[in-house]
């Protein structure tokens, strides 16, 4: 096997996962290459260029942000190797035999596409972080049989490993410019294609903890993203299947009910965004917030 490993950065040093990386492939029997590509940041950029006096490693800094569906494809296109494992610069392999654990998964599986999962620190972190903290070990740390019983509804671009044939079949919607749901619409892509996904326990820490209030921001935009994604596509069923806020907006939009909820919703946000800032935000409250900001979404394009 051959592997190229692709981490696209942006504001993050790197220092940390990098010699984990390197450590780790540097033990195995393949020729990998470990690409780091730089999407505009404003800071680290001195720490992580250092990184290249690591073996195979290669730096590239571009001039300007591209955004997050550009760089993936821009990293693939520069990949030389047969696999490629993408992960987030806020990420940090929870196993020393990260890597060894998704070629072994690829060789004994032959699945096209193959998910390692999440891990979030169970320390309780500052109130200003709660949210996001929350939400991810609520949402997005789950088990492997969790996963496999729905394997495209959670697909996420924060670590996986995929044959490069199979990523340049689908690629990225670099028409997709704000943050979000590109992965959604990567995945789905997948499963339309008929891909073989595997889910396996082999989570990457995600580091970064957001304050609530850029948390709240990314939210709007990946939901705005959403309904660009779920206008484009002829075939709406599966993306109604598998996004529960869509459901619920679809729903009411049947029942002619999109704009008085919506109402309703939006005299409560400032209440949704108070509960959501405490110290005890809670997941319902995230799901009413989510629906309110795209009922207004949906009502703003009609």
């Amino acid at each position: 096997m051959t592997l190229s490993i692709c981490i696209p950065i942006y504001n993050n040093n790197v220092s940390s996962l990098i010699q984990e990386i390197s450590t780790q492939t540097s033990q195995l029997s393949c020729n990998y290459e470990i690409i780091l590509m730089d999407d505009g940041s404003q800071c680290h950029k001195p720490e992580n260029s250092q990184l290249t006096n690591l073996p195979n490693v290669q730096y590239i800094e571009l001039s300007s942000n591209i955004g997050r569906s550009a760089i993936r494809n821009k990293l693939a296109d520069t990949a030389q190797y047969d696999y490629l494992l993408f992960m987030d610069c806020d990420t940090f392999p929870t196993s020393s035999q990260f890597i060894h654990n998704y070629i072994e998964a690829a060789e004994s599986s032959g699945a096209d596409v193959i998910i390692g999962g999440y891990h979030y620190k169970k320390e309780k972190p500052a109130e200003e972080y709660l949210l996001r903290w929350t939400y991810g070990l609520n949402r997005e740390e789950k088990s492997a049989a969790e996963r496999n019983q729905h394997p495209f509804r959670s697909f996420s671009t924060f670590n996986f490993f995929i044959k490069k044939e199979v990523f340049n079949h689908v690629r990225f919607d670099e028409t997709l410019k704000e943050y979000g749901h590109e992965d959604t619409l990567f995945g789905w892509d997948m499963k339309r294609h008929q891909f073989k996904f595997l889910h396996i326990d082999n989570p990457a820490t995600h580091l970064a903890y957001e304050k609530t209030d850029d948390f709240l921001e990314k939210t709007k935009s990946s939901l705005k993203n959403l309904w660009i994604i779920y206008q484009k596509n002829n075939d709406k069923k599966d993306l109604l299947q598998d996004i529960k806020v869509l459901r619920y907006q679809s729903f009411l939009q049947k029942s002619y009910l999109l704009r008085p909820i919506s109402y309703l919703l939006s005299h409560l946000e400032k209440y949704f965004i108070r509960n959501l800032s405490s110290e005890n935000p809670q997941m319902f409250i995230f799901d009413l917030y989510k629906l309110n900001v795209l009922c207004k979404v949906s009502l703003e394009k009609k």
